[in-house]
């Protein structure tokens, strides 16, 4: 984790590429990690390309605000030679392109109703990047959709290993619950680095930094959230 900072602070283009990047592949793991009857080839590419298609509907859809925002704050004007509209232009129409023809091919395992009513939550969700500004149209979508099947997820699996496999009642102070907390790392991470990142930069990009951190830990256990058989 500490990789991640230094990173950042070197070369904060790389740094806001990869917080992308995982941040795509992490979206797309949390809405698909359910079908558990998808090959894992299949199922990567279908977390990435539905992963990266609404990032970069996000970054294609306020591309301007973005750049405004960019160049009103030193700490972000590196970045800003990313943010280009063809490139989004493109990133958004392939991996869209590449998401649909991939759920196509899922039908059999997951059943026409599932396919139909994913490709709609998709539409709904690129619809709702379009109409609103960067901050609302995130929000819609990482405060509802997202943030909250995690913590389904999340909560269900530690359930059932806490109360059916080891037979105990599941609390905030359960040994399992505080093993499996996604952002365990980070709580060991945080009170080495933090005081660095606040001498060396500023608050501006302290968040995402602090959201590669707490997002790499999920990659993990989000393979696990479907209850073991």
């Amino acid at each position: 984790m500490t990789l991640v900072v230094l990173v950042w602070f070197l070369n904060p283009l790389l740094g806001l590429v990869c917080f992308l990047v995982l941040s795509a592949y992490h979206f797309g793991q949390s809405q698909f990690t359910k079908y558990s009857s998808i090959s894992q080839y299949k199922a990567k590419s279908l977390y990435l390309t539905w992963g990266v298609a609404v990032t970069s509907g996000l970054c294609l859809f306020n591309n301007q605000e973005i750049l405004n925002l960019g160049a009103s704050t030193h700490d972000l004007s590196d970045t800003l030679p990313l943010f280009q509209a063809d490139l989004f232009t493109w990133l958004f129409l392939i991996s869209s392109s590449l998401f649909i023809v991939i759920i196509l091919s899922i039908v059999p395992e997951i059943g026409l109703h599932l396919m139909l009513l994913e490709c709609l939550i998709f539409g709904l969700i690129v619809l709702s990047l379009y109409v609103h500004s960067l901050l609302i149209g995130f929000s819609i979508y990482f405060a509802t959709l997202h943030s909250w099947k995690v913590l389904g997820q999340e909560f269900q699996f530690l359930y059932y290993l806490n109360y059916f496999l080891r037979n105990q009642p599941i609390g905030f102070t359960s040994p399992l619950v505080i093993e499996n907390l996604p952002l365990a790392d980070l709580s060991l991470y945080v009170p080495l680095v933090l005081p660095f990142i606040f001498c060396c930069i500023t608050s501006t990009v302290v968040s995402p930094i602090l959201a590669t951190i707490a997002t790499c830990p999920y990659f993990e256990s989000g393979k696990q959230t479907k209850p073991p058989t």
